[in-house]
């Protein structure tokens, strides 16, 4: 009998607890109020070997929550890594765990020659500083830093963005300042104005928005990103009611802009096609979560891939994953995005969910 060719996914996400110490306002994965729920990497173990039969990984990343909270973290990292040994996989941390004795973690990414990173997003820029102190005395041997991308140019949409943050800041009197290269013919009064009042130089830019590549002698790299901008998430809360909405948008539009689209998920050993809509069913039997009985219906009713799918199954699901769904509907269809400066600690809490109405 012929083997079923594979099928491939550009990035597959291991989402392994809901549990995160950070309150990122707008986080979406819902991390910011207290979501519990961690998976145990033994319950699942043997399903993602049948997976891995079944799909081809561009690359994947092992992510929550904050992962490093999993008591099982370090086995999902080693089953994971094995079981796609040719693709290339990174652990995805807010880094606020991590300590210089975390050797274990260390050997298994070192063990992978270079395929596997640690992957640290900050979701603070005050952050840095001790972050990188502990990323240097976990590291191993000579130590090379790189900054990407090399040229600011080259982060996506620089050149709008740039535009559009002078002129949220320019004064009637000051002249146009369309791309960065302009930036030095200013007057000196107006580069002053703009580095120390509104933070806005290429100077600033190019250390707050470039991200750390750091390697050791080992090959063992660790990337360190500012991820201090979110986009609004799917969770209305209503604070006073203690309850939470989600959007009514259109859900062609929802998915136009969504930056989770290709962001398909693993979670409890199924395949979904986001985060969002791999957590929303779990949000509502913890949370206060308010819906009609239509809606109610919607959040339940998404049909994740599984294992156990025939083969014609599995075409389908996987022909129709780049495509919109109707949960999309539960996702803004028009983004406001704020800077975040994420602390740990107490979560907000929610009330239990115990009937539709």
């Amino acid at each position: 009998m012929l083997q079923n060719k594979k099928f491939h996914l550009d990035l597959g996400e291991f989402y392994i607890t809901n549990i995160c110490n950070f309150d990122c306002p707008g986080c979406n994965r819902f991390n910011n109020y207290a979501f519990t729920g961690s998976q145990k990497w033994k319950d699942h173990a043997e399903t993602y070997q049948q997976w891995s039969n079944i799909v081809d990984l561009g690359r994947w990343t092992i992510l929550g929550g904050e992962p490093l909270t999993n008591p099982t973290h370090l086995d999902w990292l080693r089953g994971i890594s094995s079981l796609w040994p040719n693709s290339p996989g990174a652990f995805l941390t807010n880094g606020y765990y991590l300590k210089e004795d975390n050797r274990e973690l260390y050997d298994i990414i070192c063990s992978t020659n270079g395929r596997v990173k640690l992957d640290i997003g900050l979701h603070n820029i005050n952050r840095r500083d001790i972050v990188l102190d502990t990323v240097y005395k976990w590291l191993r041997g000579n130590i090379v830093v790189r900054r990407e991308p090399e040229n600011l140019r080259d982060l996506p949409g620089f050149d709008e963005n740039w535009k559009q943050s002078y002129d949220a800041i320019k004064d009637e009197s000051w002249p146009s300042c369309d791309t960065v290269e302009e930036w030095n013919i200013l007057p000196t009064h107006i580069q002053d104005e703009c580095k120390t009042v509104h933070g806005l130089s290429p100077e600033v830019l190019s250390e707050t928005r470039r991200s750390y590549a750091i390697t050791d002698s080992n090959g063992v790299e660790v990337l360190i990103s500012y991820e201090n901008f979110f986009h609004q998430g799917a969770l209305i809360a209503n604070r006073t009611t203690n309850t939470f909405l989600l959007h009514n948008s259109d859900a062609n539009k929802a998915h136009d802009i969504c930056h989770s689209k290709t962001c398909h998920h693993f979670a409890h050993g199924q395949l979904y096609k986001c985060g969002q809509v791999a957590l929303f069913k779990e949000i509502d039997q913890q949370f206060n979560l308010t819906l009609t009985n239509e809606r109610y219906k919607l959040v339940h009713g998404y049909k994740p891939g599984h294992v156990d799918m025939s083969q014609d199954e599995l075409s389908n699901f996987f022909e129709s994953l780049d495509q919109p769904i109707p949960q999309c509907t539960f996702c803004p269809e028009k983004y406001h995005i704020n800077e975040i400066k994420a602390n740990s600690g107490k979560k907000v809490q929610f009330l239990k969910k115990q009937k539709t109405i």
